[in-house]
């Protein structure tokens, strides 16, 4: 495949998921589905017996949505009607980590940089990356972050032609030598080692607090606890 094709193929996929994250935001457009089934029922009646999601819109969205991922939007959980969880309450609340980031960006931010972590300007990172990059919904918002002032996970296409959600490959832009390495650095994996979600900081704390919360006293909790 030509260059002018993997161009084509990269843009037309930027083009439509910054549409969708703009229509995200003003709420248009989400492609509801009409098909409830008995497992989004499952879903409902757990949220409905657990006080966090109280305040928490959840939504089924058409099995094509982040490739029947589950995901959030602003102040919304999206459960795609083909997804089944093996773990329903830990991926549930795992979502829910993401909306209170969303919500608590500021308080994030200052808990994210006593760990090493902070935002950097997407103008940090070489064009020809960025483009290559898949976008998470979850951490769109803020979509940078650099380890140590030095590392940035990109979630990279593996294939430019094709670009498909599952087929991503978290990759590291090192900030001092202009090099995007393929394996984590190991001040990463000495801190990370065994986090299944790699690519973001919100991810990996999501991952971090997902079987440790109920409510947002314990996210808190879990914030403030000694390292």
């Amino acid at each position: 495949m030509n260059d002018l094709n993997i161009a084509e193929s990269i843009d037309s996929y930027i083009k439509k998921t910054k549409e969708d994250y703009n229509n995200m935001l003003a709420r248009k457009n989400c492609a509801y589905t009409t098909d409830f089934n008995s497992y989004y029922s499952t879903v409902r009646d757990f949220l409905s017996k657990n006080p966090i999601f109280s305040n928490v819109t959840v939504i089924q969205l058409d099995r094509s949505a982040e490739n029947g991922y589950p995901h959030t939007r602003p102040d919304i959980i999206c459960i795609p009607s083909s997804a089944r969880f093996p773990q329903l309450e830990t991926t549930l609340y795992h979502e829910y980590v993401h909306i209170h980031q969303r919500r608590n960006l500021e308080l994030w931010t200052r808990y994210l940089k006593s760990k090493g972590w902070e935002p950097v300007s997407e103008e940090l990172i070489p064009e020809r990356w960025r483009e290559r990059v898949r976008y998470n919904p979850d951490t769109i918002y803020s979509q940078y972050w650099c380890f140590q002032k030095r590392y940035v996970p990109l979630p990279i296409f593996a294939n430019l032609g094709n670009p498909k959600m599952d087929g991503v490959k978290v990759m590291f832009y090192d900030l001092q030598t202009g090099i995007l390495e393929h394996e984590m650095p190991e001040e990463m994996v000495h801190k990370y080692k065994g986090n299944r979600q790699i690519e973001h900081p919100f991810e990996l704390y999501a991952v971090m607090m997902e079987d440790k919360i109920k409510s947002d006293e314990d996210i808190l909790s879990f914030m403030n606890a000694p390292t």
